[in-house]
């Protein structure tokens, strides 16, 4: 018993970076990489700068926990750091490493790649961190999620192969749309916990209802912008998943109930199509993305008795 405590121990430090959500980190890093050079997108460079800008992020899910905890805690979700499973000290102290490494390496990749580690640092601790604390701010905390990973993460892989455009915000203005609906469904689900923990989310201000009409129009308006670009590539994720946004939303209108486990799905979708596409653009991702999935499911079944990850259930 005390190995197998030892053992996960170990891979709480792990699983602390959130790898469900590292997984659309690499994603959009990969497919930015991908729309930049579509003939040069294989070779080391882009998976090195992959990895430095995961250690970044890994660190800004840390902080999202640390100073999230209450929250956590009264949604019953991310137990490590909410349950104590990693003494605080340990988790700044692995956040910091981890910010540490990602800047000092970052610079290898050029001044620009440079740039962006620290604006993707200072939206993700100015996105935690009160007194600013965009995700407790209506509205910011939606378009610091959709400026974060719909733009700066696309940039991010971008720079890999070509260096910065200025319509690139364009380019990723599709992605910008769809990653900024499926923010507000996620928001909605934890309307409660927000609520009681003083956080005033963009779902806690609108309330059910428009947050489920906004985040709609918003993934209509990801799959119009993704025609007009013809960009296969966002099109098919929110296109496929827009009939569920419009069905959450539709039902919560007519009924003046929230259908959960549809929405966690509408806000799953899309992340499982992207990925999906990210996979065949990219087959190396494949054997990578099964080794996380089943290394989740064995930690979260041991160490907390859940069947996680899945697409439908919170």
């Amino acid at each position: 018993m005390g190995t197998q405590n030892k053992f996960l121990n170990f891979f709480d430090y792990i699983f602390v970076l959130r790898p469900l959500i590292l997984i659309p980190v690499w994603d959009f890093f990969l497919i930015g990489n991908y729309l930049a050079s579509p003939q040069n997108r294989f070779g080391l460079r882009p998976f090195l700068g992959l990895g430095v800008y995961t250690m970044l992020m890994g660190g800004v899910y840390i902080l999202n926990q640390i100073t999230d905890i209450d929250t956590d805690r009264l949604n019953k979700k991310l137990f490590i750091l909410a349950e104590q499973f990693i003494p605080l000290k340990n988790a700044y102290i692995e956040m910091f490493l981890l910010w540490g490494a990602s800047l000092f390496l970052s610079y290898f990749f050029g001044i620009q790649f440079f740039f962006v580690i620290i604006v993707s640092l200072i939206i993700g601790i100015l996105y935690s961190v009160p007194p600013i604390k965009l995700k407790g701010n209506p509205f910011f905390d939606m378009l610091s999620n959709g400026i974060g990973y719909g733009i700066i993460n696309f940039i991010a892989g971008w720079l890999m192969q070509r260096p910065f455009e200025w319509n690139l915000f364009f380019i990723f203005l599709p992605y910008f749309f769809s990653i900024c609906a499926v923010f507000i469904n996620t928001t909605i689900v934890d309307i409660e916990g927000d609520r009681k923990s003083g956080d005033i989310t963009t779902s806690v201000l609108l309330g059910e209802k428009i947050s489920y009409v906004l985040s709609s129009i918003l993934m209509a308006g990801a799959v119009y912008t993704a025609i007009i670009k013809n960009d296969l590539i966002c099109l098919i994720p929110a296109a496929l998943s827009l009939p569920i946004f419009l069905y959450v939303a539709g039902y919560c209108l007519f009924t003046n109930k929230i259908k959960r486990n549809m929405t966690i799905l509408s806000f799953r979708l899309p992340g499982l199509i992207f990925t999906i596409i990210t996979c065949i653009i990219y087959p190396v991702l494949i054997p990578i993305l099964l080794i996380v999935f089943a290394g989740m499911k064995i930690y979260y079944k041991n160490r907390f008795q859940l069947d996680y990850p899945t697409l439908a259930r919170g």
